[in-house]
């Protein structure tokens, strides 16, 4: 069984192609005003605006050679990500819903669109450098509906001739292949031109079933309906020009096919399949560079960004998935522009942005065509002052606008909304080791398409009448590095917060006089949602060379979240839906004989809760947890552009656990693979 893991691994490295560069200047990012504490080991603790933020190398990762954005972030810290009932993958920050949370490719935002979420399971991170996770609202400059966390995957520009292939398989069989070059093209214009491509081909028949799991239809010990293909590719060419101007166009795709697991806790689950789901993202940006002005210097960065996506979804009669019974077809285009300025003012920045999109999506059902529009508007402005030498303040103001002008035909329509936001915060340096922050920030989002006039195949009832939902989130914390001697680091993080959101959008149960489903669903404003809570983040390394030093990370969040008046009349009062309370992780690195090193880390999650579609009662899930082990080694080679090979051999769920996404999900069973990497 282990032979022909490591046999596929060997051979299955053709590929096919994704990712972006990322411009020098990067104005548009909110990485670029990190204050991050520099780290040898995948995480460190950040700084922006006055918000708490994480940075993970993505070439530390251990889920995979080219990792989805899905498998990057469930090694993150502070981040939630489960799978729902549409097969896709969902994230949470601070309690929050996924459509609260933005995701950024080198600032071209991929959570506007029909549903105003991403689907990470989809997206690709192949070749990107970083991830930046800021839990709070560090800058009101991101676009509209950025309202409780940043989610930014960046690619920098070529700095050398380099290459990188690499593959992966599982004993199930499910391979990971990918192959990608950057090369300095050379002189242009009095800059330089460089290029970056690649491509990656993912396929599974499905993941491992966990012990004690319920699945009536599995077959060969595979969870049902849990297969995939993707292929995915990026192209970019950057040009640095003198004086900091530059000039990026990326080109990235993909395209998926999917089966959706049924849950397993009530009697009429979706069964669902993707035929089809397709991605392709385009973006041209530049930047000035620093120029002077009447009142100091001053640099101007736009962008334009168009991101199209076509899907396909079939339901069928039983788990056999022969009979379909119903398909919905989605074509989606969002086009994008952002302009912003960066000025100098004395001692203080003034930066400003407007930001604008327009989604376009025609849905189709049994046939029938429908369209819908919306077009978001956001524009704002924040400035920066330093007060002494170790204190620096800053605040800003945002416009935000939306509308709706095509509905579906459905009267009547949204209504046109306007929300004005703020920030204020604040970053205090103690010495070179200690750093205070803190922030409050105040924002709104509007309510996407989907939520407003979506029936998901006969499974929601639709609400055109959906207000905007506003949250006022407050922070405060303190991140810490200290040398310890002899070459050991020590890193801390905690953060304090308190989220208020108002209005916000939430799940309910109807009764559905047309069986079949017996319950549909229906999204209501409710009062208001507080959490509140802790995030700690610790990281011990013991020894210059973190691949010959002990190594010690851990991260916890405790949270509290309460439902006001979220129910309609005759329903009991209940939890917040899918987010569990309490989580953290736990990892532990050694170095062990002959250049190995061995990592062991553990997760858990607490009690959570949902809503059964039978009954429209809530459902609870015990704690649970579980457990990853590798043992990896990395060797210099010298193979044209490639530098060091890394192999690692690997166990996921150790124990076998029965873990839960939400109710009826579970996440794989134990699973061996094993990984080679050549850079």
């Amino acid at each position: 069984m282990l032979l022909r893991p490591i046999a596929l691994a060997l051979t299955a490295l053709p590929a096919v192609a994704i990712g972006q560069a990322r411009p020098d200047s990067t104005a548009d990012s909110a990485a670029v005003r990190l204050k991050a504490i520099s780290v040898s080991g995948a995480r460190a603790a950040a700084v922006v605006g006055g918000a708490s933020a994480v940075v993970v190398r993505t070439e530390a990762l251990r889920t995979s050679p080219a990792p989805l954005l899905e498998q990057a972030l469930r090694e993150a810290p502070f981040v939630h990500v489960r799978q729902n009932t549409r097969g896709e993958m969902e994230l949470s920050v601070r309690g929050s819903d996924a459509r609260q949370a933005a995701v950024l490719m080198d600032g071209v935002p991929m959570s506007l669109g029909w549903d105003h979420r991403t689907d990470p399971s989809l997206v690709p991170v192949t070749g990107s450098s970083e991830l930046t996770i800021v839990r709070g609202l560090g800058t009101l400059l991101n676009g509209p509906n950025t309202l409780g966390g940043t989610i930014e995957v960046s690619h920098r520009a070529a700095e050398a001739n380099n290459a990188w292939l690499a593959a992966g398989v599982d004993e199930t069989g499910a391979t990971v292949s990918t192959l990608g070059v950057e090369r300095r093209l050379g002189a242009m214009g009095g800059g330089a031109l460089s290029v970056r491509a690649g491509g990656t081909h993912r396929a599974r028949d499905g993941f491992t079933l966990p012990a004690g799991a319920a699945d009536a239809s599995s077959t060969d010990g595979l969870r049902t309906n849990s297969d995939l293909t993707h292929v995915d590719g990026f192209a970019a060419l950057h040009w640095s020009g003198p004086a900091g101007r530059s000039l990026t166009v990326n080109a990235t795709a993909f395209n998926a096919e999917r089966g959706v697991p049924p849950e397993e806790h009530i009697s009429g689950p979706r069964l669902w399949r993707y035929p089809y789901h397709t991605r392709a993202v385009l973006s041209a940006s530049g930047g000035s560079g620093p120029f002077a002005s009447p009142f100091g210097t001053a640099s101007i960065d736009a962008g334009l960004g168009y991101n199209s996506g076509r899907v396909k979804i079939l339901s069928y009669t039983d788990r056999t998935y022969q009979t379909i019974n119903g398909e919905e077809l989605g074509d989606e285009r969002t086009l994008s522009g952002r302009v912003r300025l960066t000025h100098s003012l004395r001692t203080a920045t003034l930066r400003a942005a407007v930001t604008t999109s327009d989604v376009s999506y025609r849905e189709s059902l049994a046939g029938a065509g429908a369209d819908y529009r919306q077009r978001l508007t956001s524009a704002g402005a924040e400035v920066d002052v330093p007060v002494r030498s170790s204190t620096t303040l800053g605040g800003g103001l945002v416009w935000d606008h939306s509308t709706t002008p095509e509905t579906g035909g459905r009267t009547p329509g949204q209504p046109d909304s306007d929300a004005l936001g703020w920030r204020v915060g604040g970053v205090h340096e103690l010495g070179s080791s200690w750093r205070l922050h803190g922030s409050v920030s105040r924002r709104s989002r509007f309510p996407a398409l989907r939520e407003l006039y979506s029936g998901a195949l006969n499974r929601f009832q639709a609400n055109p009448g959906l207000k905007p939902e506003t949250l006022l989130g407050v922070e405060a914390g303190f991140t810490m590095n200290r040398m310890l001697g002899m070459g050991s680091r020590a890193v801390a993080e905690a953060t304090g917060f308190l989220h208020n959101l108002d209005d916000a959008v939430a799940r309910i149960t109807v009764p559905n006089t047309t069986p079949p489903p017996a319950t549909l669903f229906r999204r209501i404003n409710q009062d208001r949602i507080e959490s509140r809570g802790l995030e700690v983040l610790g990281s011990l390394q013991f020894g210059p060379d973190r691949e010959r030093a002990y190594t010690l990370t851990a991260d916890a969040t405790v949270q509290r979240i309460a439902l006001h008046n979220v129910t309609l009349a005759g329903q009991p009062a209940r939890h917040a839906e899918n987010n569990p309370e309490t989580r953290g992780s736990l990892e532990f690195g050694a170095p062990l004989p002959w250049g190995l090193r061995a990592t062991a880390s553990a997760r858990y999650s607490g009690t959570q809760y949902c809503i059964n579609a039978d009954s429209g009662n809530e459902d609870t899930l015990s704690a649970q947890a579980e457990s990853d082990v590798a043992v990896e080694r990395s060797f210099p080679v010298a193979l044209g552009a490639f530098r060091r090979l890394r192999a690692m051999v690997a166990v996921d769920n150790v124990a076998n656990a029965t873990v839960f996404d939400q109710c009826g999900l579970t996440q794989p069973g134990r699973t061996l693979r094993v990984m080679l990497t050549l850079r």
